[in-house]
């Protein structure tokens, strides 16, 4: 699926959440903002210029990427890191459309979905988008209390 076909769907879906792409866009084509509550989520669709070493698949087409973000909290003093990230790989295991993810440069702690283009539908934004905005704002207020992070 080529990238405007699947920003033309995103657009669509946002229906379900009673936004337009108008409120919703960002300055680079396929980049997108939902604010949820104190959650902001940032959607990005689109086509890298090379096969990346992670493209599992026919590398011989390089495959257009959707991807659903939440920032959740700022990583914890560094006593408490260790125990921090175990739980969240643990965490990891439970989630569904989601996993969290470490910017060890910021240290920020994020909730991430990335799947290809290919198949994309409505029902495989809308779940994603769901499921990170809920997951982001529960953890985030779970996180702020045992480990005292900052929430983003």
């Amino acid at each position: 699926m080529q990238v405007d076909e699947a920003i033309k769907i995103f657009e669509s879906s946002l229906k379900h959440f009673n936004l337009s792409a108008e409120e919703t866009r960002c300055e680079g084509v396929g980049e997108y903002l939902i604010q949820r509550d104190q959650t902001e989520i940032y959607i990005d669709l689109w086509q890298p210029e090379q096969a990346s070493q992670w493209q599992y698949f026919d590398r011989s087409e390089v495959a257009g990427i959707f991807q659903v973000v939440a920032p959740v909290c700022r990583y914890p003093v560094q006593e408490h890191l260790p125990l921090f990230l175990e739980e969240l790989a643990h965490l990891n295991f439970h989630l569904f459309y989601g996993a969290f993810i470490a910017n060890s440069e910021q240290r920020i702690i994020s909730i991430q979905y990335k799947r290809v283009l290919d198949g994309l539908n409505e029902t495989e934004i809308v779940e994603p988008i769901e499921a990170i905005g809920y997951y982001a704002e529960n953890l985030k207020e779970y996180l702020h209390e045992k480990y005292k992070v900052e929430k983003i």
